[in-house]
C-alpha cells in the first residue's frame, strides 16, 4: 500500500469516517466478511462519489491501471507489478512496459536530437542563396539545408 494512502486511511479511521470493513469486507453481526470483486468495485465507487470523484468512468480498474502505468515509468519489475496489482501472467506488466518504453524512447530520442543540434554550427548546413541571380532581392530568400549525414569524410 502506498504510504500516503495508508496515512489517509489512518486519519479517516481516527476521525471515525471509515471503519475496518471499508476495504476488507462488510460488517455482519459484528464480524467483517470478505467482499467479492463486484462488491469491492461497488464500494470503491460509493467512496469515490463521496470523495467527489463521481465521473462515470472512474473505477477500481482505472485506479489500478493508472498506478500500473506509474509503476512501469518508475522501472518496477514485472513481478513487482503483478504482486502490487493482482496480475498472474506477465502479459499485464508487458503492456505497461511497452507504453512506458515508447514514451521514454521518444523523450530520450528528442533529447539526443536537441543535443546534436546544439553541438553543430548552423553555417555547416546552410547554403546561402545566390543574391546575384536575377529576380532575387534581399527579402524572402530561400535557404536550403545541406545534409552531410551518411556521407563518408574525404
Amino acid at each position: 500500500m502506498h504510504p500516503a494512502f495508508a496515512d489517509s486511511l489512518r486519519a479517516a479511521r481516527a476521525a471515525e469516517i471509515i471503519g475496518a470493513e471499508v476495504f476488507t469486507g462488510k460488517m455482519v453481526k459484528g464480524r467483517v466478511l470478505p467482499m467479492n470483486k463486484k462488491a469491492r468495485a461497488a464500494k470503491f465507487k460509493k467512496y469515490a462519489v463521496l470523495a467527489g470523484v463521481n465521473e462515470p468512468k472512474k473505477s477500481c480498474h482505472g485506479v489500478r491501471k493508472a498506478r500500473a502505468e506509474v509503476a512501469a515509468y518508475a522501472d518496477c519489475t514485472g513481478s513487482q507489478m503483478m504482486a502490487m496489482f493482482g496480475g498472474t501472467v506477465p502479459k499485464m506488466p508487458a503492456h505497461y512496459f511497452a507504453q512506458a518504453n515508447r514514451q521514454k524512447l521518444g523523450v530520450s530520442g528528442m533529447d539526443k536530437i536537441v543535443a546534436f543540434d546544439q553541438s553543430q554550427s548552423l553555417d555547416e548546413f546552410m547554403v546561402a542563396p545566390d543574391t546575384n541571380s536575377p529576380g532575387t532581392s534581399g527579402a524572402n530568400k530561400v535557404v536550403t539545408l545541406r545534409s552531410k549525414f551518411g556521407k563518408k569524410a574525404p
